[in-house]
């Protein structure tokens, strides 16, 4: 493998340890460009002569975590069912491989991993560091930008299909709750708002859950149980829309009884309301917050905030107007009283919490599950969208936040990598992983070649690659190759 003289300059352990990962990978990306050609060598040999001519070979890379694996695929002309002639590559049809930039969905992963925590040009030089793969920050944009479009690309099917009915999920739940709210973004370049003082515009964000359950080692703390999140610059009928696909694509909405949304008053939240069983609330961080703001003797404010908490929504009118009448003369003070009872006043049917409301029947909770005190808004708002995308002095175009956002909210999902092998369509079914299987024994059969022993040395034995990770159809192929040797076996001369 390598023939290291003791009399050379020193070299370290770190040294040795990049060396021979680099090498292992160089290895591994021979050996993938080698399972390619003689896969597609073998769907020539069987494919059907009469419907596929061939076109000869098209050279072709794509990045792996391993490295850059270059290869070349017959491409095949064929007629389509109105006799025009079309054409396909036979070995990406089998494979199902649409990359993104011919990038694999391994890699896609990685980046993804890493983009949804730092900025472009940090993720390309995570990536460089913890792979053997070099890539550029503006390919790790062009990454996040053909994700993300996919992404909208699937939730306006989803749409669609909720509109005609098509879209029914299977889950069965008889509460739901939902929570929105937005974060103001630096927009630049031409999507700048014309004619506004502020060039930021509204990052939408939607979010809904089961209920609460305690937190895993803790008897305090408690989190949302099944949160899913949705995120768009969309106007107000369009996010609903979102709102109501992405409920739909999960729940039975037909047993779903009651719903409690939560949010800030803003008109584009409470498009839902007047729906059977839709009950709105107005946000208790942002009702306190008003408070505060409007009151500054401490006291004062806390009283109030009591008075809501307690659902005392005409007392605490009553309140506001005193206070109003006894700081008459301070103009400051009594504009701020009076902004506050106006909002107070816009969104009186969700002063009082859900809990307190006859018209409210809750059912009793799940087993595991509680109906507790709403409000994670804010929480969400900064784990889900402001620690990546606001501060720093970052700006943003409109589509390139709309499509980091998606892939954000499919992350605080818990469903992102799913996500990405559907829309990358990188499944590679049971029947096929056997025939390639076979196919990468057959072609390391020189494996076995006895060489001189002084040009080896044994090698102890390890786990095999990739043991207690996340399967991928691909990993258990590599897998299933180890399982046939001992690693001593599998050096390649």
């Amino acid at each position: 493998m390598y023939n290291t003289s003791l009399n050379e300059k020193e070299i370290t352990f770190n040294d040795l340890e990049k060396k021979i990962y680099k090498y292992v990978c160089d290895e591994a990306c021979r050996f993938m460009r080698e399972v390619l050609t003689h896969l597609d060598r073998r769907l020539m040999d069987e494919r059907n002569t009469k419907v596929y001519r061939s076109k000869g070979l098209r050279r072709t890379c794509i990045k792996t975590i391993m490295g850059d694996v270059e290869f070349e695929r017959r491409l095949y002309e064929f007629k389509t069912e109105d006799g025009k002639k079309a054409y396909k590559f036979l070995l990406d049809e089998y494979l199902q491989m649409d990359t993104i930039g011919q990038i694999s969905t391994t890699l896609v992963e990685k980046i993804v991993d890493n983009v949804t925590n730092v900025s472009y040009r940090d993720t390309a030089k995570n990536i460089k560091e913890l792979t053997n793969q070099e890539i550029s920050h503006t390919a790790v944009w062009n990454v996040v930008q053909k994700l993300g479009s996919k992404l909208e690309e699937k939730e306006e099917r989803k749409i669609i299909l909720n509109k005609k009915g098509k879209l029914n999920g299977s889950k069965e739940v008889k509460v739901l709750f939902q929570e929105m709210d937005g974060i103001w973004l630096s927009i630049q370049g031409k999507d700048k708002p014309k004619g506004k003082k502020s060039k930021k515009k509204e990052l939408k964000l939607g979010i809904s859950y089961e209920g609460w359950k305690k937190r895993n080692g803790s008897k305090d703390a408690y989190v949302v149980e099944n949160k899913i999140a949705w995120a768009s610059f969309d106007n107000s009928k369009k996010f609903k829309e979102l709102s109501d696909a992405s409920i739909a694509e999960i729940y039975n909405i037909d047993e779903i009884d009651t719903r409690i949304l939560n949010g800030d008053g803003a008109s584009w939240i409470k498009q839902s309301l007047g729906e059977e069983g839709v009950y709105f609330q107005l946000d208790p961080f942002h009702r306190s917050q008003a408070i505060i703001r409007a009151i500054q003797d401490k006291k004062e404010a806390h009283k109030l905030i009591k008075m809501l908490n307690e659902g005392k929504v005409e007392e605490s009118f009553q309140y506001i107007t005193n206070l109003m009448i006894k700081y008459t003369e301070d103009e400051n003070k009594f504009k701020k009283l009076e902004k506050l009872y106006t909002y107070f006043f816009d969104n009186k049917i969700g002063l009082k919490p859900y809990q307190l409301r006859e018209e409210i029947k809750m059912p009793k909770a799940p087993e595991g599950l509680e109906y507790r005190n709403l409000g994670t808004m804010e929480h969400n708002i900064c784990d889900v969208l402001a620690q990546r995308m606001k501060g720093r002095k970052m700006s943003w175009s409109i589509k390139g936040a709309n499509n980091l956002a998606k892939i954000l909210a499919e992350k605080a999902s818990k469903r992102i990598y799913n996500v990405i092998n559907e829309v990358c369509s990188g499944v590679v079914s049971d029947d096929k992983l056997e025939t390639i299987t076979e196919m990468i024994t057959l072609t390391a059969a020189d494996v076995n070649k006895k060489v001189k022993k002084s040009k080896y040395y044994p090698i102890q034995q390890a786990r095999i690659p990739f043991t207690g990770c996340a399967m991928t159809n691909g990993r258990k192929a590599i897998q299933s190759f180890f399982k046939e040797k001992k690693f001593s076996e599998l050096i390649y001369r």
